[in-house]
């Protein structure tokens, strides 16, 4: 037994041992498939500009081993990239210019044997990149309590756009960071006095590309005065008879009363009947009429075991204005103003049962929408709630607060 037990021990040794000696042997990664030569490279190779590159075509030689096509090639801020299709491809896309000066691009047929062919060359020249495109386009404004920031993205690629200001040592500081493709862009930056300041922008792409630091013209801007509108002038707007302009719905129903949508308690709330075709609208009355600049729409915080972003929480609204007025329920006497989708800063619009502290956060500092800056003056608002989180007939808006100034 001794002996067996012994023998047993050796051999559990002898198969570490070996197991040990194969793991430390060097491994060499090779192809799969055996090199069969360099394979013949592309043939017809033409460049078509298009904006930051080119597309090259070419035709693919009829060679069995020929397993991809691949372009290397340097872009304008020295970064080497590379681009590759199939074999069964014909063409590949290049981008990533920033500038319009001819550039050489090299292409290759690569074999299964990751055997490269002869390089082909390939000389082009982009046409105007989108960000050089939309840098030009920038417009730096005054605007209620800072600056007024808008471009075009024609192209509509993805670009990062960073927004500076001054401090009052008049050190440029970033005070905002958006990502955008959209064709028409604007945004806004706040919070500063009625003093000349300082603003600029910078622009960058996904390439690693950056634009100049781009100011208004003279450098600097004066942000207007923006205040909060007074909510004790507001009311809910009624006909002469004192009934509702036809097409709005009473937002006193349930635990809801309808002036509690500006009472600047967040606690309370308005609540359209249930259940009521959506979407749901009513009218405010400012009081007298004002130059608005943006709006803070607060969700109900209570419903459904006390939670935002769902039950008949806003989530897309649309406000509408005029200045006179209102007494038919025709749509077409008012203007749209902001067509706004709430969103959660997680991005988890689709589990309502998914909230992050981000997402908290935002809800309790209040949603916020930019007026455009038609400089016209408004004295009537119209709110239609298009739909709300979980798709209720009703909607249970928490508190709506406008900035701004009143006309003189």
């Amino acid at each position: 037994m001794k002996i067996y037990n012994i023998m047993k021990v050796r051999i559990v040794y002898f198969v570490s041992f070996m197991l040990i000696l194969f793991s430390c042997q060097e491994k060499k990664l090779e192809p799969i498939n055996a090199s069969k030569g360099k394979p013949d490279p592309v043939s017809a190779v033409e460049a078509t500009p298009t904006p930051g590159g080119t597309i090259i075509s070419f035709v693919v030689p009829k060679d069995a081993d020929v397993l991809s096509v691949k372009a290397v090639y340097t872009l304008t801020n020295g970064r080497q990239r590379e681009a590759i299709t199939s074999f069964y491809g014909n063409s590949l896309m290049l981008e990533g210019y920033n500038d319009t000066n001819e550039h050489e691009a090299l292409l290759y047929t690569v074999s299964r044997a990751q055997v490269l062919s002869d390089p082909v060359p390939v000389r082009f020249t982009p046409l105007e990149s989108p960000l050089s495109k939309a840098s030009r386009t920038v417009s730096i404004s005054s605007d209620f309590g800072g600056a007024y920031f808008s471009w075009k993205n024609k192209d509509e690629v993805l670009l990062t756009v960073e927004m500076f200001a001054a401090d009052d040592g008049g050190n440029l500081k970033t005070a905002r960071i958006v990502s955008s493709k959209l064709d028409s862009a604007y945004f806004s930056i706040r919070g500063y006095d009625t003093s000349p300041r300082k603003f600029a922008v910078v622009f960058s792409d996904n390439f690693d590309n950056i634009s100049d630091t781009i100011y208004p013209p003279g450098g600097f801007i004066t942000p207007w005065l923006e205040s909060k509108i007074d909510k004790k002038l507001w009311s809910i707007y009624r006909l002469p008879g004192g009934g509702f302009l036809p097409g709005d719905l009473s937002f006193t129903n349930f635990e809801g009363r309808a002036e509690c949508m500006f009472d600047d308690d967040h606690d309370t709330f308005g609540h359209s009947p249930s259940p009521s075709a959506m979407p749901v609208s009513f009218t405010l009355d400012l009081g007298k009429a004002a130059k608005l600049s943006r709006v803070l729409i607060f969700q109900r915080y209570g419903a459904s075991g006390g939670t935002y972003y769902n039950w008949g929480n806003p989530k897309h609204v649309i406000i509408l204005g005029r200045h006179e007025a209102p007494v038919t329920d025709s749509w077409d006497e008012w203007t749209e103003l902001i067509d706004f989708r709430i969103v959660k800063p997680s991005g988890t619009d689709s589990d309502i049962t998914i909230c992050t502290d981000d997402d908290y956060q935002a809800a309790r500092n209040g949603h916020e929408a930019s007026f455009p800056m038609d400089f016209e003056e408004y004295r009537y608002l119209r709110f239609r709630f298009v739909s709300s989180w979980e798709n209720r007939p009703y909607a249970h808006p928490a508190e709506i607060t406008l900035y701004g100034e009143y006309a003189e």
